[in-house]
């Protein structure tokens, strides 16, 4: 029964987070008791008391909203009057007033690991370190790695998931690289890639993506809400197995039979459950928007390991500025002179720095030809290249050589920001302003639909290949004492991207973000909701003990500069220190849940 399941993953979501903040509170209460301060209050959960029971000196409350907890300590709060007795919070040395606030970060960090180590007993899903997607011109395609090919082990470290490797890459040396062991068709081999800084994501990457299975992971609708999966009765966690009755392994199959069927019907064999049903589904014929030209430069942002273009001497950041003597505006006139030489050697013209020299290269036929261009993989810059005629910038009388400077009066930085905006225009009429020499011209011009390039898609996508990672009780020790590391890198990584402002302050998600994540990993079984409430407390911990006032690290902040004075930080500032922690971190979690809602209105 659907609605039992997801009765029960929201029950089991709200005890999860809510006994985080429980356990952060029972440290306190805890460690205050054992140093002799007076509890007053232990709350579990927030809001007006539905019940209530006097024990000892300690009222223990059950409150309305149970997502974690409180706890009042006599002598604590700055408005109360002090009497200076040995059990008033106020009265205790500066050390034990400390253990009393570290108490909670650490029996965080505790649940963390048992979180870690319960998980890992049951079993917890991990998406596989094979190779998926390589990006052209990244250090992966650099260094040769293909799809298919399996990542062992990096920097020494074996068996890694996907989360292992994009922790490692993002906090590796840039200076020295990570050493990868791959495996592909049985053998294994070693190879050294240095990460390249992506601006867009904030981090450090390689260019790679996980292989997908062929479960489906999301069902996507096209314009005027068309969705030929979901009007064919396609859903979430059905398996294609077969299309139009040939059996298939991968998705590079299905997505070669979609591509090609534009507007034909497509009979395929899903497996639900433990049953298989056949659907029948018409591709939707998707295209894009564009002006009409390219910006690819002739200068090379990759050139592949073992390639043609290596062998020859060509490399990275190379600028080809002659093919056999004939000058070239950007890597379409590259790829034309190559592709129409008739000489058994082309001659390069190549800028190294500020060193021009010329590289020789034998490519006597069509197929040798095509090998090379495959091994370079040119930067897209702002300066037109080629113009498609008949296409929109054809049309306003853009050409060659043109550098693109803004649409709509807003400042175009690089090539993906230009197709970003022409993609989220959808067809709206732009005002696009170039230079040609020192001459300047603006002109509107109206995005058009590329029907030539169309590809047709059903609109799915497919779930990343996982592996179950479950050990005994040594083993889950291990595992989760290295997970609780490489979290603790992650949560450093995400708030050094902050700082730096190279992480973009929209990726701040809130309690709906962190409700979602949860619940998800509900869906996916006991085993990841208690591995993600582990982090969650990881973080809990980790965020709680940073030096911002109101929070356990901004007291400890306080206790330290009165252990260095010699006497507590005045009432006054004080008060003005906790009403700014308090304004930022209210300031925060409005953000934070702004942003969850502007996620909800996407989806």
């Amino acid at each position: 029964m659907p609605y039992l399941n997801v009765s029960t993953n929201v029950i089991l979501v709200i005890v999860g987070i809510g006994l985080l903040i429980f356990v952060h509170e029972l440290g306190h209460f805890l460690m205050a008791k054992k140093i002799g301060v007076r509890v007053l209050a232990f709350s579990l959960g927030f809001g007006p008391a539905i019940f209530k029971k006097q024990w000892g000196e300690t009222e223990y409350r059950l409150s309305l909203f149970p997502l974690g907890g409180y706890v009042k300590l006599a002598g604590e709060g700055p408005e109360e009057e002090k009497t200076g007795s040995s059990w008033e919070f106020s009265a205790k040395s500066v050390g034990q007033r400390a253990s009393v606030l570290v108490a909670g970060v650490a029996l965080n960090a505790v649940l963390a690991f048992i979180a870690f180590v319960v998980a890992f007993r049951i079993g917890v899903p991990f998406i596989t370190p094979e190779i998926g997607q390589v990006a052209p011109g990244w250090p992966a395609w650099d260094a040769g790695i293909q799809r298919g090919d399996k990542i062992v082990a990096i920097d020494g470290s074996k068996d890694p998931d996907f989360e292992d490797l994009f922790t490692i890459v993002a906090l590796s040396d840039p200076s020295t690289g990570v050493n990868l062991n791959i495996e592909r068709d049985g053998k294994t081999f070693d190879v050294k890639v240095t990460p390249k800084y992506d601006a867009e994501h904030g981090i450090q990457r390689i260019g790679i993506m996980p292989a997908t299975s062929l479960e489906i992971d999301k069902i996507f609708a096209f314009e005027n809400n068309y969705s030929p999966a979901r009007d064919a009765g396609i859903q979430v966690k059905d398996v294609i197995v077969a299309v139009n009755g040939k059996q298939i392994a991968t998705e590079d199959e299905f997505r070669e039979v979609e591509a090609t069927s534009p507007g034909k019907e497509i009979a395929l064999t899903v497996l639900r459950g433990n049953e298989e049903k056949r659907l029948k589904v018409v591709p939707f014929q998707s295209t894009r928007w564009m002006l009409g030209l390219s910006c690819a430069t002739a200068i090379l942002d990759g050139v592949k390991n073992n390639s043609i273009a290596i062998k020859a001497g060509f490399r990275k950041g190379d600028e080809i500025v002659e093919v056999n003597a004939k000058p070239v505006t950007g890597f379409s006139d590259v790829r034309n002179l190559i592709m129409s030489a008739e000489e058994e050697t082309i001659v390069f013209t190549v800028k190294k720095n500020e060193t021009v020299t010329l590289i020789s290269v034998p490519l006597g036929d069509e197929k040798v030809k095509g090998e090379f261009l495959d091994g370079l993989a040119p930067f897209y810059g702002l300066k037109v290249d080629s113009v498609v005629d008949g296409y929109p910038a054809q049309k306003i009388g853009l050409k060659p050589g043109d550098k693109i400077l803004s649409l709509n009066e807003k400042e175009i930085k690089d090539w993906s920001s230009l197709l970003q905006q022409v993609m989220m225009g959808q067809g709206k009429p732009m005002v696009i302003e170039w230079i040609r020499g020192n001459e300047r011209f603006v002109s509107p011009i109206e995005p058009q639909k590329d029907e030539k390039t169309a590809v047709s898609t059903i609109g799915v996508k497919f779930r990343e290949k996982t592996v179950i990672r479950q050990y005994g009780l040594f083993g889950s020790c291990v595992v989760g004492t290295k997970k609780a590391i490489i979290n603790v890198q992650r949560l450093y990584l995400t708030i050094k991207g902050f700082f730096s402002q190279r992480l973009s302050t929209k990726n701040v998600g809130g309690f709906i973000l962190i409700a979602q994540a949860s619940y998800e990993s509900a869906k996916v079984g006991f085993g990841k909701l208690v591995y993600f409430l582990g982090i969650l407390s990881l973080q809990l911990a980790l965020l709680n003990i940073l030096p911002v006032p109101v929070l356990d690290g901004g007291h400890l902040l306080f206790l330290a500069i009165e252990k260095i004075k010699g006497s507590p930080v005045s009432q006054r500032t004080l008060s003005i220190a906790q009403y700014i922690g308090f304004g930022l971190i209210i300031t925060l979690v409005i953000y934070a849940t702004r942003n969850d809602i502007m996620r909800l209105l996407t989806l």
